[in-house]
């Protein structure tokens, strides 16, 4: 269960330009990568963090993420799939050069013809790829270009410029060490000192920076890695309160019981002591990346179970 956020480097393994895979997700910590991304939940729930918004995914919802937009993933409960679409930009910008700098305004698809027609080219795409018949990187190409004609035809997009373009990206490679960092340095004493000399920016640069990427100050999300790792700690272990609070970077047990009381309305100590657990208070940002991803074969059996008609229009 290891954490790291990153800005995200897509290996196009089956097809050149175009990665297509199955994930049951738990929790994806904050991350960028170049490619667009398209993805149908395709059972159970999902909360997608995406510049201060937080949206509640469905089973059946189509959801979208630019190049370079940071995002994050949170499961509460249950099980989920996504099919997830990754495509390199320069599948689409070969063909219109200003399609590189393309911003998709929607985040969600969920219904409408739109929606149907999306759904079925995305899953007839999909059944595509993870089967070995002859040609399908051809087919697979064909209906990818179909989706993002249809996307460009039935919803609002931005062509931004190059400089709009280069700044997300810089941002989003900042981003990236900015969290390396703080996950390989929580236990000890860090401040926003020690992000502005790693940057090599003001110290009000940074905390203006971490504020606008991720909707919430560089203490603020230190605490919720420190949190999340003494938790599993109080849940799974024995360990004492102090011992935890070393561990994790806590200052005191004082503190570590504050955080405790703010996001689970109880102690460490009343917490233990529990039969019936509380739930967290609220949904935090996701600090950690615990996914499982299918391989070819499992995804394809996986996929063989859904319709191409979503359960929308079933009936």
């Amino acid at each position: 269960m290891g954490k790291k956020e990153e800005f995200e480097i897509i290996q196009h393994t089956t097809m050149n330009y175009l990665e297509i895979f199955l994930v049951e997700m738990t929790t994806r910590s904050p991350h960028g990568h170049g490619d667009l991304e398209i993805g149908i939940l395709l059972d159970g729930d999902l909360t997608l963090f995406t510049e201060f918004k937080q949206l509640e995914l469905h089973a059946g919802d189509i959801y979208i993420i630019n190049r370079y937009q940071i995002h994050s993933f949170l499961n509460k409960d249950g099980k989920n799939q996504i099919l997830a679409f990754q495509i390199h930009p320069d599948f689409y910008r070969r063909i219109d050069y200003q399609l590189g700098l393309l911003r998709l305004d929607n985040s969600i698809i969920r219904s409408g013809g739109l929606y149907k027609s999306l759904y079925q080219t995305l899953l007839s795409c999909a059944a595509i790829y993870f089967s070995s018949s002859a040609h399908n990187a051809i087919k697979c190409s064909s209906l990818v270009l179909d989706a993002i004609y249809q996307l460009l035809t039935y919803t609002d997009y931005t062509i931004t410029s190059e400089q709009e373009s280069a700044t997300a990206k810089n941002n989003s490679k900042r981003l990236n060490r900015i969290t390396d960092y703080i996950s390989e340095h929580y236990r000890e004493h860090i401040s926003l000192q020690d992000i502005a000399g790693l940057e090599n920016i003001t110290t009000y640069h940074a905390s203006h920076f971490i504020t606008q990427m991720l909707g919430i100050s560089f203490q603020e999300y230190l605490n919720n890695i420190r949190f999340e790792h003494a938790f599993q700690l109080v849940d799974k272990s024995d360990l004492p309160i102090l011992d935890i609070c070393l561990e994790t970077g806590f200052s005191s047990s004082r503190y570590l019981n504050q955080m405790f009381i703010k996001k689970l309305g109880c102690s460490v100590k009343e917490y233990r002591k529990k039969q019936e657990k509380p739930h967290l208070i609220g949904a935090a940002l996701p600090t950690d990346n615990v996914q499982k991803r299918y391989s070819l074969e499992q995804a394809a059996f996986a996929l063989s179970r859904y319709t191409l008609f979503p359960k929308h229009f079933s009936k």
